[in-house]
């Protein structure tokens, strides 16, 4: 994804590579929703730091788990050593060997200044936890600046009253930016029309970027004078769908439940689905915060409505999709049904392939065949809206869904 605006936390985060040159490590919290282009950031980041002569480790966090586990220990001595001297024992402080032999970081390298990117953090893991205790004092002999990143996260506490570590939340883009966005992937600067269809994506990047891409690949946009606008065949239903479809914020019941909301004549007050069977009231309440904490669904007064008209049109467009739906889902055979709940559960091909005996080739035909009958285009597309068509009945022993997007072919 390429970067757009960001200006401010492009800033905040080079102020605190100053202090790394300046001698002090330091620590940065990045928080985002899924897609809102924390990953950029980092790369972005991550480029500067090299340019001004940083060494930089960077990439997810379960590829580099050693390391936060070397600082968690850190942390630990250093909390214990605290701990035990109060008491009047006399322990030596931890060295900074481990975590050094972790990063394998050449003597010659020592007066280097050093990013640790991390992306990807599960912030409720217990060594993520135990490894923020100490940082960015984790012992080390280098001049260290952490940037962890991830969804959700921890909220405020006493970690951002330090002066050696700041907490960034990534919000929506600003309309000018979104509105810069559409104008690169369109080639020309956005009509009204376009600017309608960018305010429906809220400001969220990834949704944005797969919107116009929808509108390209369908040639719904022309060029005129240095100005794009839309064709008048351009709102068709797969460019309008996309608005719900591709939201990586959405689960898949409640994509599910947009569409019924969608279909009363009334918008639906809160206190009604209050009011339904226990059984049934805290998952639609669940789905119904999902949708607004998205920015698809908002309050007027006790009342839900949609955010946006073209929003509630994509709602609408799916509840007439469904009877196709179910009609094309179908024909899928038991090997097709298992494949389908093995990708759920965020098995590779070559995973899946061990599970059925077949070779991954063979499930890569599967699922090329599984896309086409459901009309999906991706991994994602297929757990999120696609799922409930078959049997809920699960594997115990699976694993959780992934939300990584990956066409058939990808093992």
């Amino acid at each position: 994804m390429d970067l757009y605006g960001r200006v401010h936390e492009q800033w905040v985060i080079r102020q605190r590579l100053q202090r790394i040159r300046r001698g002090h490590s330091n620590l940065v919290l990045l928080r985002a929703p899924r897609g809102y282009g924390k990953t950029a950031l980092l790369d972005r980041i991550s480029d500067t730091a090299r340019r001004a002569g940083f060494d930089v480790v960077k990439g997810p966090v379960a590829q580099h788990r050693r390391v936060l586990l070397a600082a968690s220990f850190g942390a630990a001595a250093t909390g214990f050593q605290t701990f035990s001297g109060a008491a009047g024992q006399d322990l030596a402080a931890p060295g900074p060997d481990l975590l050094d032999e972790v990063l394998g970081a050449p003597s010659r390298a020592a007066s280097r200044p050093l990013l640790i990117a991390l992306d990807d953090v599960p912030w409720d893991d217990p060594d993520v936890l135990a490894a923020l205790r100490g940082l960015p004092a984790a012992p080390t002999a280098r001049r260290v600046l952490w940037l962890l990143a991830g969804a959700g996260g921890p909220g405020p506490h006493a970690l951002f009253q330090r002066s050696d570590a700041v907490g960034l939340v990534l919000g929506p883009l600003r309309r000018r930016d979104a509105l810069r966005m559409a104008a690169d992937r369109l080639g020309g600067a956005p009509d009204a029309s376009v600017e309608r269809l960018v305010t429906a994506c809220g400001g969220h990047p990834a949704l944005l970027g797969a919107v116009l891409e929808e509108l390209v690949a369908r040639a719904g946009h022309r060029v005129s004078g240095g100005v794009a606008g839309l064709t008048p065949t351009a709102l068709s239903p797969p460019v309008v769908t996309t608005l719900l479809r591709a939201d990586p914020r959405l689960s898949g019941p409640t994509r599910e439940l947009l569409p019924a909301i969608a279909a009363r004549q009334l918008p639906p007050r809160l206190s009604e689905l209050m009011s339904l069977p226990d059984g049934r009231t805290a998952s639609v309440l669940g789905c119904v915060r999902e949708a607004v904490d998205a920015g698809v669904l908002v309050l007027d007064g006790d009342r839900l409505r949609f955010r946006h008209p073209l929003l509630h049109q994509a709602a609408d467009l799916l509840r007439e999709e469904r009877p196709a739906d179910a009609a094309r889902s179908g024909p899928l055979s038991p090997t097709e049904q298992a494949i389908t709940r093995f990708v759920a559960a965020g098995l590779t091909n070559r995973q899946i392939a061990s599970r059925v005996n077949l070779s991954p080739h063979t499930v890569n035909f599967h699922l090329r065949k599984i896309f086409q009958k459901l009309g999906v285009s991706s991994r994602v597309e297929l757990v999120g809206t696609r799922l409930h068509l078959l049997r809920p009945a699960f594997d115990a022993g699976l694993t959780s869904p992934t939300h990584e997007s990956r066409p058939a072919h990808a093992g």
